[in-house]
């Protein structure tokens, strides 16, 4: 009995932030749509309503995050005697910190790129319509959102939270950093975009458990976010790119190898 009570409470433990994300999402913006009717229900702010549903969740998860964190204060403080220490001591240089970046936003591009190799956007266009809908807001509420909450938010509950329950329970952090990927890839609700959060969340996780820290993993993710606003908002780029094999294949290259470089910095 104590067994199944056990594996239950580990599994509410998974379940509940994931569960508690989706569930506020569509809460706080059915709310917000019923108090600011003609302003969120235009399509032009749109984004400035996914701005506001991360800002308004940023404190409730924060708040489970910094628990979580002091129970693992205290499990490091348990076990200091067999020579661990707690893994939140760590603090990461600003060297760190700019490689981290460099790396997301190096392997963003090259995963980007190295999907549109493959036939997945052509059988799979869905993701066209989403990524449409978020860009078509201004160039300030695209930062608001993708860049500056989005970031917060996602790291502080794949991160800060669903991988460091995943790595109590699988007691891998090799297997937690994949599992805890792939619901990254889920939260993105289509196949082409959850590949690729996939592949960058295989790096946030990494760059996360090495550094022990959350800061990195956001500025990265942030990286990534900003530089596809970037080529979104510069389409010549993007039309020079599409249109020479040679060169596309040369940039993927590069962009994989840099980011690799990057990743390999970073030991756990």
């Amino acid at each position: 009995m104590d067994q199944k009570n056990s594996l239950g409470k580990t599994l509410w433990e998974l379940a509940m932030p994931f569960l508690l994300y989706v569930s506020l999402n569509m809460a706080i913006q059915a709310a917000l749509e019923l108090c600011f009717f003609e302003f969120f229900t235009a399509p032009e702010h749109a984004v400035w309503e996914l701005a506001a549903v991360n800002a308004i969740e940023i404190p409730i998860f924060y708040r489970m995050y910094r628990e979580d964190r002091i129970r693992g204060q205290a499990d490091g403080q348990k076990t200091r005697s067999s020579g661990k220490t707690a893994v939140w001591k760590k603090q990461p240089r600003i060297s760190r910190l700019i490689l981290a970046i460099l790396g997301g936003l190096f392997l963003g591009r090259g995963f980007n790129l190295l999907i549109g190799l493959t036939p997945l956007p052509t059988l799979f266009p869905g993701y066209e319509t989403a990524s449409d809908s978020l860009y078509t807001g201004s160039l300030l509420s695209l930062v608001a959102a993708s860049v500056v909450t989005a970031p917060i938010l996602e790291e502080l509950l794949v991160r800060g939270i669903l991988y460091r329950n995943l790595k109590k329970v699988l007691q891998n952090p090799y297997a937690a950093i994949v599992c805890a990927s792939l619901l990254f890839g889920i939260l993105h609700g289509n196949l082409v975009q959850g590949l690729f959060a996939f592949l960058i969340g295989l790096y946030l996780n990494w760059v996360y458990e090495a550094e022990g820290s959350l800061p990195p993993a956001i500025l990265a993710h942030a990286a990534v976010n900003a530089s596809t606003i970037f080529l979104e908002r510069m389409p010549e780029w993007q039309n020079v790119l599409y249109g020479s094999l040679p060169l596309y294949l040369a940039v993927t290259a590069v962009c994989l190898l840099a980011g690799f470089y990057a990743w390999k910095k970073f030991t756990i």
